[in-house]
């Protein structure tokens, strides 16, 4: 009789079964979990190990199939869907004799169908498998597997940053110190699992389709884009997380690693500085209308003093009054506007350029030099263009007030001009305010932007927060703006603003 262990466990007919196959094959069977339940003699001499050191103990044999991972998950998928496997495996036993193993391993099942027990039967091909290409082989994988053994300890060593590796059925094989730290699920718990219970549950049919876009653009060989996800901890708890994904492939694997970041931090940072930024938009709105009482005052106080006689010297000092108070109005109307540019975005309408530039041109005929500057306008509009109209008016109102403003005298030789090109597409807005006059210095081009900036405070006739207000609203709507100036050859402001139809509009 040969060595069993654990007999209470097997049915008669299956000793007798076993009992007939034991002088030719290499015999066990593991129960469920993968523990020794029965080996014969043969498995024991490849085994080089007595009863009672393996007693109980997992199948050392199929450690074998550490040396091959593809081997590895393909034995494994096919046992959990309950069907059989073969082929042949290689196992060098303690005292370094190499076994070449044709091996079957059958899930038994009971009579509910539920897998109870794996039989695993091998027989020793040793003699005709072993010639000298095979042993330079063993020796390739020996070196391939201590190098694959070296690198995965590394990168599962590796606690900076969130690594996660997928098969393409998307189920994690591999994850890094960090992964464990940020998601609380030791390599046991996760190995074998779907990536898709890191994600959130409110986020799942969600992430799934980003996961999936990009695994599409890694698979044809296109970049993918960063995703930004809520994760989820073991414990339940949500956290941010922003990655990257990149693949690659092993014989007909392929391999998806997802390169993480928590970003639980930035987000908080980025809702204070929300907050802080919508405070002070309040804070500004708020003064700039309250000053405009006193201004007000003035003004009315001002206009009772012109209706009184004055001399040459009170008339001339109102003048300069009136001025000034001028200025000080539209820079609290600018201050006031530039505070609720966030709010215009809810308000998108349909824009027709044609209306909005007849409007503007009409509200610019009062500054100086408009008389003495030639216009051309050339409008392309043939697409609906979606954005909000007072922002829209705003910026060409300011872009066009400030090439007015730098306009160099018109002479017998030189006809102060300014060029508007407008053209709309389906996908946005391409405006060109382009001026022959005195030019920007390129050392304050990357200025001419910043709150209260004025490249020429002689001739400006604004407040310093036209061009803020134009690349505030830009910026707020991610579009684009360029300028390239020459003194005394003139300047050119070219803005690109999104169609924001349904499509393209943000949430924010």
């Amino acid at each position: 009789m040969q060595t069993i262990t654990r007999t209470d466990t097997l049915s008669i007919n299956e000793k007798e079964l076993l009992v007939s196959l034991n002088d030719h094959l290499i015999i066990s069977i593991s129960d469920i979990s993968g523990c020794i339940i029965y080996f014969n003699d043969n498995f024991s001499k490849v085994l080089g190990a007595t009863l009672k050191e393996v007693h109980g103990q997992a199948n050392q044999l199929l450690k074998c199939l550490a040396t091959s991972k593809a081997i590895y998950w393909e034995i494994r998928k096919t046992l959990t869907t309950g069907q059989k496997w073969n082929g042949v495996l290689f196992y060098e036993s303690q005292n370094n004799t190499s076994f070449w193993l044709e091996t079957t391993i059958t899930p038994l099942k009971d009579e509910y169908g539920n897998v109870i027990k794996y039989l695993i039967v091998s027989r020793d091909i040793s003699n005709h498998y072993c010639d000298k290409t095979h042993k330079r082989n063993i020796k390739v994988n020996s070196e391939l597997k201590a190098i694959e053994t070296k690198y995965s300890k590394i990168f599962q060593s590796i606690n900076v940053g969130i690594i996660v590796v997928a098969n393409s059925k998307g189920n994690i094989i591999e994850w890094n110190k960090g992964a464990e730290l940020a998601f609380g699920y030791s390599s046991s718990e996760i190995i074998d699992e779907p990536l898709t219970v890191l994600i959130s549950k409110k986020q799942v049919d969600k992430g799934v389709k980003e996961i999936l876009k990009v695994k599409d653009k890694l698979d044809n060989d296109t970049y993918g884009d960063n995703i930004e996800l809520l994760g989820l901890r073991k414990n339940g708890e949500e956290f941010p997380v922003e990655f990257s994904m990149s693949n690659w492939q092993s014989g007909e694997e392929k391999f998806y690693c997802a390169f993480m970041l928590d970003i639980s931090n930035r987000k908080k940072l980025e809702e204070k500085l929300k907050k802080t930024t919508k405070d002070l938009e309040l804070f500004l709105y708020r003064s700039a209308h309250d000053l405009k009482a006193p201004l007000t005052s003035a003004e009315g106080l001002l206009n009772l003093l012109k209706e009184e006689k004055l001399d040459k010297r009170g008339s001339f000092l109102v003048t300069m009054l009136d001025e000034t108070l001028e200025k000080g109005r539209l820079l609290l109307d600018n201050l006031a506007f530039a505070s609720i540019i966030s709010e215009k975005r809810r308000a998108i309408t349909v824009v027709d350029f044609q209306k909005i530039l007849g409007s503007i041109m009409i509200a610019l005929k009062g500054i100086n030099n408009y008389q003495s500057v030639a216009f051309h306008i050339a409008i392309e509009q043939e697409n609906d263009f979606y954005f909000n109209r007072e922002l829209i008016d705003s910026i060409l109102q300011n872009l066009i007030h400030n090439a007015i403003c730098f306009v160099k005298p018109k002479t017998e030789t030189h006809i102060p001009t300014i060029r508007i090109h407008i053209q709309v597409t389906k996908q946005g807005a391409h405006l060109t305010v382009a001026d022959n006059g005195l030019g920007i210095n390129k050392n304050h081009l990357d200025k001419v932007y910043n709150l209260y900036f004025k490249g020429n405070s002689e001739v400006s006739q604004g407040t310093g927060l036209g061009l803020y207000i134009v690349k505030r609203i830009i910026d707020d709507f991610n579009g684009e703006i360029n300028v390239t100036s020459e003194i005394n050859k003139g300047t050119s402001f070219e803005v690109i603003l999104p169609n924001l139809i349904e499509g393209n509009r943000r949430n924010d």
